[in-house]
């Protein structure tokens, strides 16, 4: 297994599974609650809150990395500072700040995004990292995240509109539409691409189309509601594997609260009883909600976080960042032999200090080097050098590359050289180029380079399936771009445009590749990222023996697991797991479930009592990971004698 240097796979085989024929369900009897919304001081909220707080580690964490991030929501929601929720040491928000590098997925860069905005903190300067532009880096082919999935554009949405994103946004747009047209027939959504609906991911969509803008009126909405109606059980709440449960109740009247409606009127209430009693009906005697009476689920606090959002009739996105006032534009930063930063800033007036004469100038207005001074985040993210010998504010270096002879840091907008330094271009004021001023770029060479602007015909293509890449130079006379000959694209290696400024290229092994285009006269083309085949680079089984250096390699035994005998309804032991990082870096290892037992198995493993599709843990060289696995199976499972599936461990470079 040769040249393998970006993920490597182990499979965990032949999960096995006997099912006997014997159920019996008792019921569980429901007291009508009808004073809706529920407010903090309410015995309900209160002992769920407490029950939080008495969950709290001296670390700041309420039940790991991502509960934590739902907890201070939930605390917020309630109306209480997240700051001071501390068990004798870091508050929670502190917890959060430390970890802040544990997240690695788009719903995690969406969650934390929306407990940070919830918790009052920046989410483009937490713990070292910008989760907004984490997320917008996420944005490819008119979605967010995988082009199979549907989980990750809703909370991807949900957390840049949470940051202020406009709805109107070429990122939030495509990504709304790309949800509306996943609509299942049957009027639900599911959390992947073509997969069954089910109500949480319904009322999921739900909440983030109505955040994003959306009519609670129009199809999409309506016939969404129309799914959750279709799926409220006699009892009041919600179906999810043929019985209620506390987090299917909560998200469904997240939905229904969501698009203005009361989840304890007449329309939801059936046999007299209504969603908020039965989620109540699983509130135990320390103030918790269990996910089913008898049954804890995945995670405790998560789920009641998740249920007291739900009570007090809040919603997700907690909090949402009122836009910024100022001037929205894309800075794209060009260094000698790599790109440095790119991403949308907004730029009011600016504090700039002269490094050479220790003076500080202040810019009232929206300028280009106010731009440049945002998309270092004031230095934090990389350093610049600004001098005033030359009468204005010159940019004399950035992140430590120096002038050198005729070259230096020059900049243009909207690909036009203006005549005047970066401190006086003032956006949708200075001419030319006319306004409106979309993107600033400034780059390292001479001041007669030239920009180049790359495009493909595809941005996703099959192993083997030919795409084109076009190059075109600007022209600074005709203030126009030309198809640019004998430029260099550079992908899973050189290629070079022929007179019509293009190349065709064909690739046959799965990755994402991020291909730009360079010129000798030239400024470096932006970056297009094309997906061939799964995206994804190579993978290996774990029953094969592999030795690379570097590389990335694991093993995970045992080799196969037997969960027994199984009633529906029933969760069998917990049975361990052993993940051996024997590579040479640390990885970070996802997990992935397959089966042809009609979801049994995609449905109901778990992975330290949590469902394995959130499983994301990081294991340095050399080092090794205990996890439990256990196996859930669905009230109304129908399935009967020996079922197989497969747990495929993934890892890949930590970031």
């Amino acid at each position: 297994m040769a040249d393998i240097t970006k993920r490597i796979v182990a499979f965990l085989g032949s999960l096995l599974l006997i099912f006997a024929l014997i159920l019996t369900i008792l019921p569980i009897p429901i007291v009508a609650y009808s004073d809706y919304p529920l407010s903090s001081s309410d015995t309900e909220i209160a002992s769920a809150l407490d029950y939080l707080r008495n969950n709290q580690t001296i670390q700041g964490d309420i039940g790991g990395f991502g509960t934590s991030a739902w907890a201070t929501m939930a605390v917020a929601a309630a109306g209480e500072d997240p700051h001071d929720w501390k068990a004798g040491g870091d508050s929670i928000v502190d917890y959060l700040a430390a970890n802040a590098g544990d997240a690695t997925s788009v719903t995690d860069y969406a969650r934390m995004t929306l407990a940070i905005i919830a918790a009052d903190e920046d989410p483009t300067s937490f713990g070292g990292r910008d989760f907004v532009n984490l997320l917008k880096g996420q944005y490819n082919s008119g979605q967010i995240g995988d082009t199979s999935l549907l989980n990750d554009d809703f909370w991807g949405v949900m957390g840049l509109i949470s940051a202020g994103e406009s709805p109107s946004s070429e990122i939030i747009a495509n990504s709304v539409a790309f949800i509306k047209n996943n609509q299942n027939g049957d009027d639900g959504w599911s959390w992947g691409v073509g997969q069954d609906s089910d109500v949480d991911d319904t009322a999921c969509a739900v909440m983030v189309l109505i955040a994003a803008g959306e009519s609670s009126g129009s199809n999409a909405i309506t016939n969404g509601l129309n799914y959750i109606k279709s799926q409220q059980a006699d009892n009041g709440g919600f179906l999810s594997w043929g019985a209620t449960n506390a987090d299917t109740d909560s998200w469904a009247i997240d939905a229904i609260v969501a698009v203005g409606q009361d989840p304890v009127s007449a329309n939801w209430t059936k046999n007299d009883s209504t969603p908020v009693d039965d989620l109540l009906s699983f509130q135990q005697p320390d103030g918790s909600f269990y996910w089913q009476n008898g049954t804890p689920g995945m995670s405790v606090p998560k789920t009641t976080a998740s249920a007291i959002l739900a009570l007090l009739g809040k919603l997700y996105p907690v909090k949402i960042l009122e836009p910024e006032e100022g001037m929205q534009v894309y800075v794209r930063i060009e260094g000698q032999s790599s790109n440095i930063w790119s991403g949308n800033v907004t730029v009011t007036e600016s504090d700039i200090t002269a490094d050479n004469s220790g003076t500080t100038y202040h810019l009232s207005d929206p300028t280009a080097l106010g731009a440049l001074d945002e998309a270092s985040n004031h230095e934090e993210r990389f350093s610049y050098y600004v001098t005033d010998e030359y009468g204005g504010l010159y940019a004399e270096s950035i992140a430590g590359e120096q002038p050198s002879g005729a070259n230096g840091w020059m900049y243009r907008v909207d690909y036009y050289s203006p005549s005047v330094g970066a401190d006086q271009f003032i956006f949708a004021e200075t001419t030319p180029p006319a306004p409106p001023h979309e993107e600033v770029l400034f780059y390292y060479g001479a001041w007669t380079d030239l920009p180049l602007k790359t495009s493909v015909n595809k941005t996703a293509v099959a192993k083997g399936e030919e795409f084109s890449v076009t190059v075109s130079v600007y022209n600074d006379t005709a203030h126009d771009w030309s198809t640019c000959e004998n430029a260099t694209v550079y992908v899973d290696h050189d290629y070079t445009t022929g007179s019509d400024g293009k190349v065709n290229i064909t690739i046959d092994r799965d990755d994402t590749f991020k291909l730009f285009a360079e010129k000798s006269g030239c400024i470096r083309s932006n970056e297009v990222s094309v997906k061939v085949g799964t995206g994804v680079s190579s993978q290996a089984q774990v029953s094969l023996s592999v030795t690379i250096t570097p590389a990335i390699s694991i093993e995970v035994t045992p080799n196969s697991i037997d969960f027994g005998d199984l009633t529906p309804g029933y969760t069998s032991n917990a049975c361990g797991i052993t993940i051996d990082n024997k590579g040479g870096m640390s990885v970070t290892v996802t997990a992935e479930t397959t089966d042809q037992a009609q979801g049994l198995f995609v449905n109901g493993l778990k992975l330290d009592n949590n469902s394995w599709r959130s499983f994301s843990k990081t294991i340095d060289a050399n080092d090794n990971l205990q996890t439990q696995a256990k196996l859930a199976v669905s009230l109304n499972y129908a399935g009967v004698g020996q079922k197989a599936g497969t747990l495929i461990f993934w890892a890949e470079e930590a970031s």
